[in-house]
């Protein structure tokens, strides 16, 4: 019975896979995902209460799993002597330690491709329709905690503001995520990501070292 029940529920997680991909969340019908997989709309809504409910089983580890990753490596570099911190931008240990943890995140968005094509495209009407958003809080959140401990007159000389740093990191994330909303491939986006890097790396040390 038990192996029953696994079988229906990964097919049904296959097929409404495939159908928020192709309608996303809002245009998506349970009673198509149920048909094709072979199923009934009450099956899905006994092992998930309703479609968000679905849709989230479908991204809930995924996107916790990005959270986590880069809140991680921003607590880490936080939690380093004050003086280390302020060699942010010429600090060539701290820079092999960085491409290798943006190669890690680039491995994780391709590595659950479809996940992370939900999450970035298709979650409109979830309470995942600002993920790119919210993680962009997190970066901004760490980038005026860099400018208060390190003692940074970015904000206090008038060189930007708080306002200046929230769109300068949604931007940055953006601009990162977008490798999934065009559909590049794995190498493409390592590509795009470097360069992007290297553009706000540049940005951001003008900014705090003018």
């Amino acid at each position: 019975m038990a192996n029953r029940v696994e079988g229906v529920t990964e097919k049904l997680l296959e097929c409404a896979m495939q159908e928020f991909l192709a309608n996303g969340y809002n245009g998506a019908s349970m009673r198509t995902i149920a048909e094709n997989a072979g199923t009934t709309p009450r099956s899905i809504y006994t092992r998930y209460e309703d479609k968000e409910g679905l849709f989230c089983a479908l991204v809930d580890d995924a996107a916790d799993e990005l959270r986590s990753y880069f809140e991680k490596h921003m607590q880490d570099y936080s939690a380093r002597p004050v003086e280390e911190q302020k060699e942010l931008f010429h600090d060539e240990d701290f820079d092999r330690e960085h491409d290798s943890y943006m190669q890690d995140i680039i491995d994780l968005m391709y590595r659950r491709h479809d996940e992370f094509r939900l999450l970035i495209c298709c979650a409109d009407g979830t309470r995942y329709a600002d993920f790119v958003e919210d993680i962009a809080d997190l970066d901004e959140k760490y980038t005026l905690k860099y400018i208060e401990d390190t003692g940074n007159d970015a904000i206090t000389s008038g060189r930007a503001g708080k306002r200046l740093i929230h769109l300068l990191c949604s931007s940055y994330m953006y601009g990162f995520f977008e490798v999934i909303r065009h559909g590049l491939t794995k190498e493409e986006a390592e590509t795009h990501i470097s360069q992007l890097q290297d553009f706000f790396s540049h940005g951001w040390d003008k900014l705090f070292n003018p």
